[in-house]
């Protein structure tokens, strides 16, 4: 990054990644930060509040962003960043159901504005087929005991309606039997139902698409994924605009979080960096 770029952060969450970015462009720089969740939003605007740079923060999903940054009038920038992590700040404490650990509405959703017509969690759990179930289950999550575990939902819920995360984390927990690794048995179905919730591949495609038209020639892509779903998409979106001879890998090998960072921070140890640069 140099100064005076303009330097789009797709998925801003706390500021940790944009307030590096702006010591970067500097005061001739412009960072245009987009964020689904209002609370990170409000939080990171206050961590980025010296940043010199101009700044521009949308709250959105990023599958808009091309319409999102027309709308300030932004047609071309230099480079993107999509870093696909789940916020610990949402796991943590929004409230919405993220965690196994806690008793919360099952919402699962990335954005705080939820109202009759949004997808929760709680809409998937208690009215979608247990052949539906099983599927997102499994396609979205990897579980191998998906079938047990739709089939103990559907059971759950025909006694009563599945309510809060807890609950859930328990039926999951009960139908897969005792704990049979370092994971808790509930991880990969949250992950799943989250996935699902947000439609968070679709929105991943129609992202790398618009940022891909705004970006300049010679411009730069940034995609820092997190698990197997999210790596096959960028993979396939790099194949093809490297067979149409659009695109130039800068990142010869996938970058990987070192062990003294995975140490420091557990949930980086899946994360994994791909740069390319736009030829034309």
């Amino acid at each position: 990054m140099k100064k005076g770029e303009r330097v789009l952060d797709a998925t801003l969450g706390l500021g940790g990644h944009s307030k590096e970015i702006c010591s970067l462009i500097g005061s001739t720089g412009v960072l245009i930060a987009l964020e689904q969740d209002s609370e990170s939003l409000f939080l990171a605007k206050q961590k980025l509040s010296d940043c010199k740079a101009q700044k521009i923060f949308k709250l959105g999903n990023f599958r808009y962003l091309k319409r999102m940054l027309q709308e300030e009038g932004i047609i071309q920038i230099d480079v993107a960043l999509f870093d696909l992590g789940f916020s610990s700040r949402q796991m943590d404490e929004s409230g919405r159901g993220f965690s196994f650990q806690r008793s919360e509405p099952l919402l699962m959703t990335l954005s705080d504005k939820v109202n009759s017509e949004t997808l929760t969690a709680s809409d998937i759990i208690n009215d979608w087929s247990e052949e539906s179930l099983a599927d997102i289950i499994f396609g979205y999550g990897g579980e191998r005991f998906s079938r047990k575990i739709a089939t103990a939902i559907v059971e759950a819920r025909k006694q009563k309606p599945i309510k809060t995360s807890l609950e859930l984390a328990e039926i999951i927990k009960n139908a897969i039997g005792k704990k049979t690794g370092r994971i808790h048995p509930a991880t990969k179905t949250f992950q799943a139902l989250r996935i699902a919730v947000n439609d968070e591949l679709g929105a991943f495609r129609e992202g790398l698409q618009g940022v891909w038209e705004i970006l300049v020639p010679g411009g730069r892509l940034a995609v820092i994924t997190f698990h197997s779903l999210e790596a096959r998409i960028i993979k396939e979106f790099i194949k093809d605009k490297k067979n149409k001879s659009e695109l130039e890998l800068l990142t010869k090998n996938v970058i990987k979080p070192k062990r003294e960072e995975v140490l420091k921070n557990p949930r980086s140890r899946s994360a994994q960096l791909r740069i390319v640069k736009k030829i034309r």
